[in-house]
């Protein structure tokens, strides 16, 4: 594992304090207050998000921002009955997009290879975008809930939302002022995430998940489920098979995961 300095720590600009402690000021928000954005803030915070890292430039990701009462009602119920997908102000579908691509090689006459490294360039490039969406929109005081449970049902949601091919729902996020201030989880310490060379060997990375564990148990007791550990939730969430329906919609959407 890396050895990392104790003690004082370096000097820094005071924006650079003020990024890091957003980012590490994260934590979900699943119950939101009714009140809307404030008029043109998402558009900003869309913009701003457009910046992150793209791999070749090639942008590969969309937003779809349902507004519908009745869809989002219906998404919250595919995503497993979570409310916070129709009670927050805004609600955004992630996408993996490669139908620009698609277009501007048919226009030109040209081949679209697409394979497995395709798909990884556009999901890759949207989850990048999504994250820098999600920290500029806590920066401005909002909160933020990533929604995974969109691939419980996708075919369902593709339906819904009459996607067309090459175009990928990967999850979902809501965005709006938050109605709590949850206990922020523990993550995992930086010395058992960044390693020296070489990846560290069993017994230093099984110490970091009993240090791990130690530490999530009392998030746990203090979150009112007492006797709970990140290794169970970890053997809880592998135990089986998941979303085994995910290749096939993936492919019936374009996808080409060789």
């Amino acid at each position: 594992m890396s050895t990392l300095p104790q003690g004082r720590q370096p000097a820094l600009p005071s924006a650079a304090e003020v990024v890091l402690e957003q980012m590490a000021a994260h934590a979900t928000v699943r119950r939101f207050r009714p009140e809307p954005l404030p008029e043109g803030l998402l558009e900003r915070l869309v913009e701003a998000a457009s910046h992150a890292p793209t791999s070749s430039w090639i942008q590969g990701y969309s937003v779809l921002r349902c507004t519908r009462p009745s869809e989002r009602a219906r998404l919250a119920e595919l995503a497993g009955g979570q409310p916070q997908v129709h009670e927050a102000a805004e609600f955004l579908v992630i996408c993996a997009d490669s139908r620009r691509h698609r277009l501007v090689a048919a226009d030109a006459g040209r081949p679209h290879a697409t394979n497995l490294e395709a798909f990884l360039q556009c999901a890759l490039d949207a989850a990048l975008f999504a994250q820098n969406l999600a920290l500029g929109a806590e920066a401005c005081g909002l909160g933020t809930c990533m929604i995974g449970g969109l691939r419980n049902e996708l075919p369902a949601v593709a339906s819904l939302l009459e996607l067309p091919e090459g175009v990928w729902p990967l999850f979902g996020l809501c965005l709006g002022l938050p109605e709590e201030q949850p206990l922020r989880r523990p993550r995992l310490a930086p010395g058992a995430l960044l390693a020296d060379d070489r990846y560290p060997s069993d017994a230093e990375v099984r110490a970091a998940i009993a240090d791990h564990d130690r530490e999530a148990e009392g998030w746990y007791a203090a979150t009112g489920r007492p006797g709970r550990t990140w290794s169970g939730g970890v053997i809880r969430t592998f135990a089986s098979p998941r979303r085994e329906h995910l290749r096939r919609t993936y492919e019936d959407l374009g996808a080409h995961l060789d």
